[in-house]
């Protein structure tokens, strides 16, 4: 009766791209042939420590666990081989202690016959997880949101959605992929406004290679300050610009050579607003930010874009709103699905700011000139009566 060993493999991935070792020694199956990082299992440790063990025994490299992406049962002529490979983050630089070589390989380009035969049941499932570029949307079940998700879908591109809700997330989804049968949608329900929703998230997420990311998630309360309590404060200031940050800093782990980066910011951030605060100086942040990061990634393949909507015909609330302001409001308000096709085509264009609309467009140009003292005095007049909280 042949034995069978428990051995584990670490999965690096990046930029669509595997992280493969050839081995130097062994037997004429897998000598010369490559393989994952990993060995045998040591009486009392998880998969998980010994994945760590065999990485700094083989590459002196600490490394992080993401989570189990395969497993595959080979039999060799003397022994069984149960691999169980887990996707893992390597923050550091690494040293060759005992392969000939160590590379990085296109998922593209990989070829099942250099692998060692144990090793290559799991090529497969790997290569239709991350061989592939992905949209990531943030918020992707709300007015905006869906209309980007619909857009790219309809450009072929496949999507990584992210919204509160796994039901909402998984309609989507299925009337997505009904309608573009070619396109693949992976999602993850996540709250934005809450540290451990995002780093389940991000495990979940990790590995994917994202060609896009559209920060679309937002908390629509815009209420004189004094109104606020401090739950709805700190959510809005984690969902509008602490997730949207810690967002695009996880993306950019996992870009592709090209990455543009989308940021739903708004008008509203232009200038300080009294009545809505809050909701203002986070928009200005995330635009602000925007316009650092990408005078910071300039000429890396990664592309910003600050969107500023005025008004967006979304919620009924929003839509009797926009009635009430007249001939110049509804000329003004666009729909999502305008809002998602303009601003695409200002990323393609490589524009840092986007203001959607020329009626929006020509609105900030009136306003410009005008003292702040002044356009304070008439946004507290013309807002102090008003007040939006979905949440």
């Amino acid at each position: 009766m042949k034995t069978t060993i428990a051995v584990v493999g670490a999965a690096f991935v990046k930029e669509g791209k595997l992280f493969a070792a050839r081995r130097s020694y062994g037997s004429r199956y897998v000598i010369h042939k490559y393989e994952f990082v990993g060995g045998k299992i040591e009486e009392g440790e998880s998969g998980e420590q010994a994945i760590v063990r065999e990485c700094r025994e083989e590459l002196d490299a600490d490394v992080t666990v993401c989570r189990k992406v395969g497993f595959s049962s080979y039999e060799y002529p003397d022994k069984i081989v149960d691999i169980t490979v887990y996707l893992c983050e390597m923050p550091g630089g690494y040293t060759v202690k005992e392969h000939e070589d160590c590379r990085w390989i296109p998922f593209s380009e990989l070829n099942a016959d250099e692998w060692a035969p144990a090793d290559r049941g799991i090529l497969e499932e790997l290569r239709e997880q991350f061989g592939a570029n992905y949209a990531l949307v943030t918020g992707a079940t709300g007015y905006i949101g869906s209309a980007f998700c619909k857009e790219l879908a309809s450009r072929g591109e496949n999507l990584f959605i992210t919204g509160r809700s796994t039901e909402k997330l998984a309609a989507l989804a299925c009337g997505i992929m009904e309608k573009y049968p070619a396109v693949t949608v992976r999602y993850c329900p996540c709250d934005l406004a809450d540290e451990k929703s995002r780093a389940a998230f991000f495990s979940a997420a990790a590995g994917y290679t994202f060609s896009r990311l559209i920060n679309v998630a937002g908390a629509d309360i815009q209420k004189a300050f004094g109104r606020y309590d401090e739950q709805k404060l700190v959510f809005q200031t984690r969902v509008l610009f602490e997730g949207a940050v810690s967002i695009t800093r996880f993306c950019l782990k996992y870009r592709a050579e090209m990455l543009s980066v989308i940021n739903i910011s708004s008008m509203s951030g232009l200038y300080p607003m009294p009545y809505f605060a809050v909701y203002s100086a986070l928009k200005g942040a995330l635009t602000n930010f925007s316009l650092a990061l990408g005078e910071e990634l300039k000429g890396s393949g990664v592309t910003v874009t600050a969107v500023l909507p005025g008004a967006v015909r979304t919620r009924p609330d929003v839509i009797e709103y926009i009635k009430k302001q007249g001939l110049w409001g509804r000329i003004a308000a666009k729909s999502p699905e305008f809002v998602a096709k303009r601003s695409l085509k200002a990323a393609s264009r490589g524009r840092a700011v986007y203001i959607p609309g020329v009626a929006n467009r020509l609105l900030r140009a009136f306003t410009a000139p005008i003292p702040l003292k002044l356009k304070l005095k008439f946004i507290a007049k013309r807002w102090s009566r008003t007040e939006k909280d979905a949440f």
